[in-house]
C-alpha cells in the first residue's frame, strides 16, 4: 500500500507502518483522536485540504495543539514513526525524508507546515479504519451465531 500526495510544490509516497508500529502509534495518538476528527473529514471530502494554506492551518490547528500537550518522548516517536513511511519524488525516484539513525528529516525545506500534514496523511492511511472504528464505537467484532 502507498499512496502519493502533494504538498507545498512537492510528492509524497504515504507508505505502510507494520502492524507493531501502528499499535505502538495508535496507543500514542488515541488521545488525540477527537482532534484528528476534522483533519480526516477533510481528506475525506475529496477536496485538497491540504493545497490551501489557510484550510490546512484551520483543519491542523486543534491537532497541532493537542500534539503540543504530549510529552516530548511520545510526540517524537508519533512523527518520526510516521515520516519513517514517507518518501519524496526526486526526479525520477524516490528519497526517504526521515533518517531513523540520525533522527532527523532529510530535506532542509520539510518544515511544521509540511510534517504534520504528511504524519496526519500517514496516521490516515495506516489506522484511519482503526480510528473510525473507534468513533463510531464499531471496535468489538461482531459475533456470528451459528444457524
Amino acid at each position: 500500500m502507498s499512496i502519493e500526495t502533494e504538498l507545498n510544490g512537492q510528492t509524497y509516497r504515504i507508505g505502510k507502518l507494520d502492524a507493531f508500529k501502528q499499535f505502538h502509534v495508535s496507543r500514542k495518538v488515541a488521545p488525540l483522536i477527537p482532534k484528528l476528527v476534522p483533519a480526516f473529514v477533510a481528506l475525506s471530502s475529496g477536496k485538497d485540504a491540504f493545497g490551501d494554506m489557510s484550510k490546512l492551518a484551520e483543519v491542523l490547528a486543534p491537532f497541532a495543539d493537542a500534539m503540543a500537550d504530549m510529552p516530548d518522548e511520545a510526540a517524537e516517536y508519533v512523527v518520526g514513526t510516521c515520516l519513517s513511511v514517507v518518501q519524496r519524488r526526486q526526479g525520477q525516484s524516490w528519497a526517504p525524508v526521515w533518517s531513523a539513525q540520525g533522527k532527523t528529516i532529510m530535506f532542509d525545506d520539510i518544515d511544521l507546515s509540511t510534517t504534520l500534514p504528511l504524519v496526519v496523511q500517514v496516521i490516515r492511511e495506516n489506522l484511519g479504519s482503526f480510528i473510525s472504528g473507534l468513533l463510531t464505537g464499531q471496535t468489538q467484532p461482531q459475533q456470528i451465531t451459528a444457524a
